[in-house]
């Protein structure tokens, strides 16, 4: 069984999507991940480029919102289906223009000062949510800390960026799982599937040192995020 399909049999299911530091979380989804939860219709909060958008069936209706301020790639002004707005006019086009089949929240909600209330909104109006989150326990992140250098959505070097170009919280999964599990039980929703994010590493020592984290550590320290997937329970 290829190493993205594995899967546990109690609780939500986990798999693996390995992925390496250079690849984009969100193409890697579009790909890997939503082909398995077909939908007709997506809203992708946070979309950036659209990227999301350009890796969906034709027959998929996708809508994709950035906040006009703080978009980390390049805007694509020419594509009708991508709109940058003031962010406080994103709750209001997701109530008004709704409901979605599906939700993203693609590493989101930890750029949002009060974390959950995008997730609520997005349980509302959909019946299914994807969120994304960084990993800051990844092993890498702790032995850079140790090095004296910076996590990048945390850095000084930040200070006049908007808001949203930074992370409000510093993010540990297991925490963050809880969170958002007791706000999507309180909705009707559940946690269907978890994906959690291997590094792959071109180097032949690098790739036997992560192997063997992955043997005798847990998630918390070989995972550099993961990937939330909720849907409603009726």
């Amino acid at each position: 069984m290829a190493p993205h399909a594995m899967a546990t049999t109690a609780g939500p299911k986990r798999t693996l999507m390995p992925q390496r530091s250079d690849a984009r979380l969100a193409e890697l989804i579009a790909t890997r991940v939503l082909p398995n939860y077909p939908s007709d219709s997506i809203l992708d909060v946070g979309c950036g480029d659209g990227v999301v958008g350009e890796n969906l069936p034709a027959v998929c209706h996708y809508t994709g919102l950035d906040i006009n301020d703080a978009c980390i790639y390049e805007q694509r002004h020419d594509n009708p289906d991508v709109r940058y707005v003031k962010s406080s006019e994103i709750p209001e086009l997701m109530k008004r223009e709704g409901p979605w089949d599906t939700v993203l929240l693609l590493d989101v909600i930890e750029h949002t000062r009060g974390f959950t209330p995008l997730f609520e909104l997005a349980m509302r109006c959909s019946k299914r949510v994807v969120v994304s989150l960084p990993n800051e326990l990844f092993i890498l992140d702790r032995l850079r800390m140790l090095a004296g250098q910076e996590l990048n959505a945390h850095s000084l070097d930040l200070i006049n960026q908007p808001e949203g170009f930074k992370h409000q919280y510093i993010i540990n999964i297991d925490k963050a799982r809880a969170i958002l599990n007791e706000l999507a039980s309180c909705n009707g929703f559940h946690l269907s599937e978890e994906v959690l994010r291997p590094l792959i590493s071109n180097g032949i020592l690098k790739r036997l040192a992560y192997s063997v984290l992955r043997k005798t550590t847990t998630a918390r320290a070989w995972s550099m995020g993961s990937v939330l997937i909720y849907e409603a329970s009726n």
